[in-house]
Protein backbone atom coordinates (compact mmCIF):
# COMPACT_ATOMS: atom_id res chain seq x y z
CA UNK A 1 0.00 0.00 0.00
CA UNK A 2 0.99 4.02 -0.78
CA UNK A 3 2.28 5.53 2.03
CA UNK A 4 1.25 9.33 3.42
CA UNK A 5 4.28 10.57 1.51
CA UNK A 6 3.49 9.35 -1.68
CA UNK A 7 0.01 9.96 -1.69
CA UNK A 8 0.51 13.38 -1.07
CA UNK A 9 2.63 13.62 -4.41
CA UNK A 10 0.34 12.12 -6.18
CA UNK A 11 -2.16 14.57 -5.06
CA UNK A 12 0.21 17.60 -5.73
CA UNK A 13 0.78 16.01 -8.98
CA UNK A 14 -3.23 15.60 -9.76
CA UNK A 15 -4.13 19.23 -8.33
CA UNK A 16 -1.47 20.42 -10.96
CA UNK A 17 -2.86 18.46 -13.93
CA UNK A 18 -6.48 19.57 -12.94
CA UNK A 19 -5.15 23.02 -12.61
CA UNK A 20 -3.43 23.01 -15.93
CA UNK A 21 -6.70 21.24 -17.77
CA UNK A 22 -9.07 23.80 -16.82
CA UNK A 23 -6.78 26.62 -18.00
CA UNK A 24 -6.73 25.22 -21.40
CA UNK A 25 -10.55 24.38 -21.28
CA UNK A 26 -11.20 28.47 -20.52
CA UNK A 27 -8.52 28.90 -23.20
CA UNK A 28 -10.56 26.61 -26.30
CA UNK A 29 -13.70 27.82 -24.55
CA UNK A 30 -12.80 31.51 -25.52
CA UNK A 31 -11.46 30.49 -28.68
CA UNK A 32 -14.31 27.87 -29.68
CA UNK A 33 -17.33 31.03 -29.22
CA UNK A 34 -15.36 32.84 -31.87
CA UNK A 35 -15.31 29.77 -34.23
CA UNK A 36 -18.10 28.93 -33.85
CA UNK A 37 -19.39 32.16 -35.06
CA UNK A 38 -17.23 32.40 -37.60
CA UNK A 39 -18.62 29.21 -39.25
CA UNK A 40 -21.54 29.37 -38.76
CA UNK A 41 -21.85 32.33 -40.65
CA UNK A 42 -19.52 31.42 -43.16
CA UNK A 43 -21.53 28.27 -44.67
CA UNK A 44 -24.63 30.03 -45.91
CA UNK A 45 -22.73 32.26 -48.25
CA UNK A 46 -20.53 29.17 -49.15
CA UNK A 47 -23.64 26.98 -49.78
CA UNK A 48 -25.22 30.27 -51.82
CA UNK A 49 -21.60 30.38 -53.89
CA UNK A 50 -22.03 27.13 -54.74
CA UNK A 51 -25.27 27.32 -55.91
CA UNK A 52 -24.32 29.90 -58.26
CA UNK A 53 -21.28 28.47 -59.38
CA UNK A 54 -23.80 25.41 -59.89
CA UNK A 55 -25.93 27.49 -62.44
CA UNK A 56 -22.87 28.59 -63.95
CA UNK A 57 -21.82 25.29 -64.82
CA UNK A 58 -25.17 24.42 -66.45
CA UNK A 59 -24.60 27.40 -68.38
CA UNK A 60 -21.18 26.59 -69.15
CA UNK A 61 -22.26 23.13 -71.02
CA UNK A 62 -25.13 24.76 -72.42
CA UNK A 63 -22.33 26.70 -74.03
CA UNK A 64 -20.25 24.68 -76.26
CA UNK A 65 -17.79 27.15 -77.27
CA UNK A 66 -17.09 27.55 -73.45
CA UNK A 67 -16.68 23.82 -72.94
CA UNK A 68 -14.37 23.28 -75.59
CA UNK A 69 -10.62 23.12 -75.23
CA UNK A 70 -9.63 26.28 -76.50
CA UNK A 71 -11.97 28.14 -73.86
CA UNK A 72 -9.67 29.26 -70.99
CA UNK A 73 -9.80 31.62 -67.93
CA UNK A 74 -7.15 33.85 -66.15
CA UNK A 75 -8.20 33.53 -62.70
CA UNK A 76 -6.02 36.29 -60.16
CA UNK A 77 -6.00 36.16 -56.60
CA UNK A 78 -3.37 38.35 -55.87
CA UNK A 79 -2.65 41.72 -57.10
CA UNK A 80 0.78 41.93 -58.93
CA UNK A 81 1.42 37.90 -59.50
CA UNK A 82 0.95 36.47 -62.33
CA UNK A 83 -3.02 34.71 -62.68
CA UNK A 84 -3.13 31.34 -63.10
CA UNK A 85 -4.85 30.16 -66.79
CA UNK A 86 -7.25 26.98 -66.46
CA UNK A 87 -9.53 25.18 -69.12
CA UNK A 88 -12.66 25.71 -69.03
CA UNK A 89 -13.15 21.66 -69.02
CA UNK A 90 -11.18 21.41 -66.00
CA UNK A 91 -13.31 23.85 -63.95
CA UNK A 92 -16.87 22.18 -64.43
CA UNK A 93 -17.60 18.43 -64.34
CA UNK A 94 -18.80 16.55 -67.19
CA UNK A 95 -20.76 13.84 -67.73
CA UNK A 96 -18.16 11.52 -69.44
CA UNK A 97 -15.17 13.31 -66.84
CA UNK A 98 -13.06 9.68 -66.19
CA UNK A 99 -12.06 9.05 -63.21
CA UNK A 100 -9.01 10.17 -60.96
CA UNK A 101 -5.49 8.83 -61.51
CA UNK A 102 -3.48 11.28 -59.95
CA UNK A 103 -6.17 12.61 -56.78
CA UNK A 104 -4.94 15.12 -54.20
CA UNK A 105 -6.16 14.49 -50.51
CA UNK A 106 -6.49 17.72 -49.07
CA UNK A 107 -6.40 16.88 -45.02
CA UNK A 108 -7.36 19.25 -42.65
CA UNK A 109 -5.94 18.57 -39.15
CA UNK A 110 -4.70 20.64 -35.99
CA UNK A 111 -1.43 21.93 -35.57
CA UNK A 112 -1.87 20.84 -32.09
CA UNK A 113 -3.16 17.74 -29.66
CA UNK A 114 -4.91 17.34 -26.67
CA UNK A 115 -8.07 17.51 -28.58
CA UNK A 116 -9.63 13.50 -27.80
CA UNK A 117 -10.30 11.72 -31.26
CA UNK A 118 -10.39 14.70 -33.68
CA UNK A 119 -7.14 14.03 -35.77
CA UNK A 120 -7.03 10.44 -35.33
CA UNK A 121 -10.90 10.29 -37.04
CA UNK A 122 -9.50 12.59 -40.03
CA UNK A 123 -6.20 10.74 -40.67
CA UNK A 124 -8.62 7.54 -40.42
CA UNK A 125 -10.55 8.63 -43.38
CA UNK A 126 -8.28 9.59 -45.40
CA UNK A 127 -6.02 6.51 -44.92
CA UNK A 128 -9.55 4.58 -45.31
CA UNK A 129 -9.80 6.98 -48.34
CA UNK A 130 -6.59 5.51 -49.56
CA UNK A 131 -6.99 2.09 -49.46
CA UNK A 132 -9.89 2.04 -51.09
CA UNK A 133 -8.53 3.31 -53.94
CA UNK A 134 -5.86 1.58 -55.12
CA UNK A 135 -5.51 2.16 -58.75
CA UNK A 136 -4.86 5.58 -58.05
CA UNK A 137 -2.09 7.44 -57.15
CA UNK A 138 -3.04 9.24 -54.02
CA UNK A 139 -0.97 12.27 -52.80
CA UNK A 140 -1.39 13.92 -49.73
CA UNK A 141 -1.82 17.70 -49.26
CA UNK A 142 -1.78 18.13 -45.65
CA UNK A 143 -3.39 20.94 -44.01
CA UNK A 144 -1.81 20.90 -40.00
CA UNK A 145 1.04 19.46 -38.30
CA UNK A 146 -0.44 16.46 -37.06
CA UNK A 147 -1.78 14.45 -40.84
CA UNK A 148 1.93 16.09 -41.89
CA UNK A 149 3.83 14.55 -38.76
CA UNK A 150 1.78 11.23 -39.11
CA UNK A 151 2.14 10.84 -43.37
CA UNK A 152 5.76 12.11 -43.64
CA UNK A 153 6.83 8.59 -42.77
CA UNK A 154 4.37 6.72 -45.08
CA UNK A 155 4.58 5.72 -48.26
CA UNK A 156 2.11 8.14 -49.81
CA UNK A 157 4.18 11.24 -51.14
CA UNK A 158 3.17 14.89 -49.92
CA UNK A 159 3.67 17.77 -52.71
CA UNK A 160 2.50 20.31 -50.40
CA UNK A 161 1.79 21.17 -46.76
CA UNK A 162 0.91 24.07 -44.92
CA UNK A 163 1.29 24.50 -40.77
CA UNK A 164 0.84 27.46 -38.14
CA UNK A 165 -1.87 29.05 -40.04
CA UNK A 166 -3.35 31.88 -37.55
CA UNK A 167 -7.43 30.92 -36.60
CA UNK A 168 -8.67 34.54 -37.39
CA UNK A 169 -8.20 33.02 -40.76
CA UNK A 170 -6.57 36.02 -42.79
CA UNK A 171 -7.35 36.55 -45.83
CA UNK A 172 -3.79 36.50 -47.36
CA UNK A 173 -2.76 33.25 -46.19
CA UNK A 174 -6.35 31.88 -47.83
CA UNK A 175 -5.70 32.88 -50.93
CA UNK A 176 -2.16 31.38 -50.89
CA UNK A 177 -4.00 28.47 -49.99
CA UNK A 178 -6.60 28.54 -52.79
CA UNK A 179 -4.16 29.78 -55.37
CA UNK A 180 -1.35 26.60 -54.01
CA UNK A 181 -4.07 24.00 -54.65
CA UNK A 182 -5.39 25.55 -57.93
CA UNK A 183 -1.58 25.80 -59.17
CA UNK A 184 -1.13 22.09 -58.69
CA UNK A 185 -4.21 21.07 -60.35
CA UNK A 186 -3.28 23.28 -63.10
CA UNK A 187 0.10 22.12 -63.66
CA UNK A 188 -1.51 18.28 -63.69
CA UNK A 189 0.75 17.19 -60.71
CA UNK A 190 -3.11 16.25 -59.23
CA UNK A 191 -6.16 15.35 -61.60
CA UNK A 192 -8.25 16.29 -58.78
CA UNK A 193 -8.21 17.46 -55.58
CA UNK A 194 -10.58 16.18 -52.46
CA UNK A 195 -11.07 17.68 -49.09
CA UNK A 196 -11.16 15.91 -45.98
CA UNK A 197 -12.08 17.97 -43.00
CA UNK A 198 -14.16 18.16 -39.96
CA UNK A 199 -17.43 19.85 -40.69
CA UNK A 200 -18.83 21.75 -37.58
CA UNK A 201 -22.19 20.34 -35.47
CA UNK A 202 -21.77 21.12 -31.98
CA UNK A 203 -19.32 21.89 -29.55
CA UNK A 204 -19.23 17.59 -29.08
CA UNK A 205 -20.43 16.60 -32.59
CA UNK A 206 -18.21 17.02 -35.97
CA UNK A 207 -18.50 14.74 -38.65
CA UNK A 208 -15.65 13.95 -41.24
CA UNK A 209 -16.46 15.08 -44.48
CA UNK A 210 -14.62 14.10 -47.85
CA UNK A 211 -15.88 16.62 -50.81
CA UNK A 212 -14.44 17.12 -54.20
CA UNK A 213 -12.63 20.96 -54.39
CA UNK A 214 -13.13 22.34 -58.52
CA UNK A 215 -14.78 20.54 -60.91
CA UNK A 216 -17.82 22.03 -59.78
CA UNK A 217 -21.10 20.16 -60.67
CA UNK A 218 -24.02 21.73 -62.88
CA UNK A 219 -27.05 22.50 -60.81
CA UNK A 220 -29.91 20.00 -61.04
CA UNK A 221 -32.94 21.31 -62.58
CA UNK A 222 -31.56 24.19 -63.83
CA UNK A 223 -32.34 25.33 -67.46
CA UNK A 224 -29.79 24.64 -70.28
CA UNK A 225 -30.56 27.65 -72.16
CA UNK A 226 -28.25 30.49 -71.99
CA UNK A 227 -31.22 33.10 -72.96
CA UNK A 228 -32.47 32.72 -69.61
CA UNK A 229 -29.91 34.19 -67.57
CA UNK A 230 -27.53 37.83 -68.80
CA UNK A 231 -24.39 38.21 -67.83
CA UNK A 232 -22.99 41.10 -67.39
CA UNK A 233 -20.22 42.48 -68.74
CA UNK A 234 -19.66 38.85 -70.63
CA UNK A 235 -19.53 35.22 -69.53
CA UNK A 236 -15.86 35.03 -69.33
CA UNK A 237 -15.83 38.41 -67.15
CA UNK A 238 -18.30 36.98 -65.24
CA UNK A 239 -16.51 33.36 -64.42
CA UNK A 240 -13.13 34.84 -63.86
CA UNK A 241 -14.24 37.05 -61.14
CA UNK A 242 -16.43 34.57 -59.57
CA UNK A 243 -13.98 31.59 -59.83
CA UNK A 244 -11.45 32.64 -57.37
CA UNK A 245 -14.11 33.99 -54.97
CA UNK A 246 -15.47 30.22 -55.17
CA UNK A 247 -11.96 29.00 -54.38
CA UNK A 248 -11.06 31.52 -51.78
CA UNK A 249 -14.60 31.00 -49.71
CA UNK A 250 -13.94 27.33 -50.02
CA UNK A 251 -10.77 26.87 -48.25
CA UNK A 252 -12.26 29.57 -46.21
CA UNK A 253 -15.26 27.64 -45.00
CA UNK A 254 -13.34 24.13 -44.85
CA UNK A 255 -10.86 26.15 -42.52
CA UNK A 256 -13.77 27.89 -40.02
CA UNK A 257 -15.33 24.09 -39.52
CA UNK A 258 -12.17 22.63 -39.13
CA UNK A 259 -11.10 25.17 -36.50
CA UNK A 260 -14.64 25.60 -34.69
CA UNK A 261 -14.55 21.69 -35.04
CA UNK A 262 -10.97 21.55 -33.60
CA UNK A 263 -11.61 23.90 -30.29
CA UNK A 264 -15.09 22.54 -29.59
CA UNK A 265 -12.90 18.99 -29.29
CA UNK A 266 -10.44 20.22 -27.27
CA UNK A 267 -12.79 22.07 -24.85
CA UNK A 268 -14.94 18.63 -24.27
CA UNK A 269 -11.66 16.68 -24.01
CA UNK A 270 -9.57 19.11 -21.48
CA UNK A 271 -13.36 19.29 -19.28
CA UNK A 272 -13.59 15.46 -19.17
CA UNK A 273 -9.91 15.75 -18.52
CA UNK A 274 -10.41 18.43 -15.33
CA UNK A 275 -13.72 16.17 -14.05
CA UNK A 276 -11.60 13.10 -13.91
CA UNK A 277 -8.58 14.79 -12.20
CA UNK A 278 -11.25 15.59 -9.71
CA UNK A 279 -12.69 12.48 -9.45
CA UNK A 280 -8.96 11.09 -8.77
CA UNK A 281 -8.48 14.08 -6.24
CA UNK A 282 -11.32 12.93 -4.13
CA UNK A 283 -10.82 9.48 -4.40
CA UNK A 284 -6.79 10.01 -3.46
CA UNK A 285 -8.41 12.58 -0.52
CA UNK A 286 -10.49 9.65 0.68
CA UNK A 287 -7.39 7.08 0.43
CA UNK A 288 -5.22 9.82 2.21
CA UNK A 289 -7.79 9.79 5.59
CA UNK A 290 -8.40 6.24 5.67
CA UNK A 291 -4.29 5.87 6.13
CA UNK A 292 -4.05 8.88 8.69
CA UNK A 293 -7.16 7.29 10.27
CA UNK A 294 -5.26 3.72 10.42
CA UNK A 295 -2.27 5.60 11.67
CA UNK A 296 -3.75 7.01 14.68
CA UNK A 297 -5.74 4.33 15.48
CA UNK A 298 -2.35 2.08 15.77
CA UNK A 299 -0.45 4.31 17.55
CA UNK A 300 -3.48 5.10 20.06
CA UNK A 301 -3.11 1.26 20.22
CA UNK A 302 0.41 1.37 21.33
CA UNK A 303 -0.06 3.96 24.14
CA UNK A 304 -2.35 1.65 25.31
CA UNK A 305 -0.62 -1.26 25.35
CA UNK A 306 2.37 0.59 27.01
CA UNK A 307 0.02 2.24 29.43
CA UNK A 308 -1.36 -1.40 30.36
CA UNK A 309 2.20 -2.87 30.42
CA UNK A 310 3.08 -0.83 33.12
CA UNK A 311 0.50 -1.06 35.46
Amino acid sequence: MASLLDIKARLSAVENIKKITRAMQLVAAAKFKRAEDRAKTTRPYSEELDEVLGILAALAEAAEDEMSGDATYELSFTEGEAPLIVEGQKLFEQPDDPEPKRPGVVLFTADRGLCGAFNTKLIRTAQQFVNEHPAMECQLIPIGRKGYTYYKTKEIPIIHHEEGLSDKLELDEIRRIAHTLIDLYVSDRVDALYFIYAQFKSAMVSDVKIEKFLKIPRTEGETKEQDDYILEPERKAVYETLLPLYATTKVFATLADSFASEYGARMTAMQLATKNAEEMHNDLVILRNRLRQAVITRELAEIVGGAEALT
